[in-house]
């Protein structure tokens, strides 16, 4: 039975590895000027982000004193 162990380890270890290649590959497809699509920095998609809390926390406000 240790061998069967072993081996699953091992066939464990290989998926791991290639699935993290495959991510990283994908990961850095979205970064490069190839890609098709809209071209969006992090930047504003945590501007993007915060305005839309934002939104939320004040329509939320907003609502408490227009019930009231």
């Amino acid at each position: 039975s240790g061998r069967g162990t072993g081996r699953r380890a091992t066939a464990g270890r290989g998926a791991g590895a290639t699935r993290a290649g495959g991510g990283s590959s994908n990961i850095l497809q979205f970064y490069t000027d190839d890609s098709p699509g809209l071209q969006v920095t992090p930047t504003t998609v945590l501007v993007a982000s915060l305005s839309f809390v934002g939104l939320v926390v004040l329509l939320h406000i907003w609502g408490k004193f227009r019930g009231a």
